[in-house]
């Protein structure tokens, strides 16, 4: 007995020094909260973290990585084509402080996407302009959901890796010249970060959070649980889907021919494949529009953005 409880002993003494230095790994809390991000995004050399906003966008694309990186203290915030109020493709307005001609320099640019808003930003010369003279100093550019129109538009796109909202993702982000991933939550390449759709911008933000604080001890990984934990970010929906994958075949042909008629009209798939995305404004009828009585469409084209799925399902 006093041999094995020698032995018991001895092997505690031996795994001692292993337990403490696992607990090492981990900083204190007051150390983990005062950390700060490598590279520091966030100061004024590298210019903070800004999201370009615009009208028709969508909300999601751009409040779901400011709430998480504002969680992690990165402070980000908005910027518009000029300063003002915008309103989102869901109605809800935003007052924002800075125009670009405010800002020369970020240390992350994130674009969102949206329906028709996007396509008029993507042929918009003059921000196309101010994404590329940005991109130059960034440490990430990055773009969630169809925001990769306006990224791709810009040129940055071509010979990368990057995914994007599912909407004929392959065919769009190939006529950029991109390397498509459609089915990637979210792609790295090199600086330049894309997202898919909407909520795919969480997830994506969190990724960066991960990286701007691997000095965290543990590869990001404590840091980023903070952030979650505030968040309390643990998405649990009620059934399966969101992805073309996880959506039965009525449904998903019924949402791409809606997309279809929204953005393209009559001729959607010719459309898409000359990336027409400059006409798609003149497929969209005013608010006060009634369809005429003789259509023969079983979906018109929905007033508004928002309205789309009730009129088409």
């Amino acid at each position: 007995m006093k041999k094995l409880q020698c032995a018991i002993a001895l092997m505690f003494v031996a795994l001692t020094p292993s337990l403490s230095q696992a607990a090492a790994k981990h900083l204190d809390h007051n150390a983990l909260m005062s950390l700060q991000p490598s590279p520091n995004v966030k100061d004024t050399d590298h210019g903070g973290v800004g999201i370009y906003v615009y009208n028709n966008m969508n909300a999601l694309d751009a409040l779901g990585p400011m709430q998480v990186f504002s969680s992690a203290g990165l402070k980000p915030f908005l910027i518009a084509k000029t300063a003002g109020t915008i309103t989102a493709s869901s109605g809800l307005k935003m007052n924002v402080a800075k125009g670009i001609a405010d800002v020369t320099k970020l240390g992350i640019l994130v674009i969102p996407g949206g329906a028709t808003g996007t396509a008029a930003q993507a042929n918009d010369t003059e921000l196309l302009s101010w994404i590329k003279a940005i991109d130059q100093t960034t440490v990430y550019t990055t773009s969630v959901c169809t925001g990769s129109w306006i990224l791709g538009s810009a040129g940055l796109l071509t010979g990368k890796k990057a995914t994007s909202n599912w909407y004929r993702a392959s065919e769009i982000l190939t006529k950029f010249g991109a390397i498509p991933k459609p089915n990637a939550r979210y792609v790295f390449d090199g600086k330049l970060v894309t997202s898919a759709g909407v909520t795919a911008g969480i997830d994506m933000s969190l990724a960066l959070i991960q990286k701007l604080y691997a000095n965290d001890l543990n590869n990001g990984k404590d840091f980023t649980q903070a952030v979650m934990l505030d968040l309390q970010y643990d998405p649990k929906p009620p059934i399966s889907g969101g992805v073309p994958t996880k959506t039965v075949k009525p449904v998903f042909e019924g949402m791409q021919a809606m997309y279809d008629m929204y953005l393209y009209g009559a001729s959607p798939y010719d459309a898409v494949k000359t990336l027409q995305l400059h006409d798609v404004t003149a497929n969209i009828p005013s608010s006060t529009t009634t369809p005429p009585a003789s259509s023969t469409t079983t979906c018109t084209a929905p007033q508004v953005w928002n309205a789309a799925m009730q009129m088409c399902m």
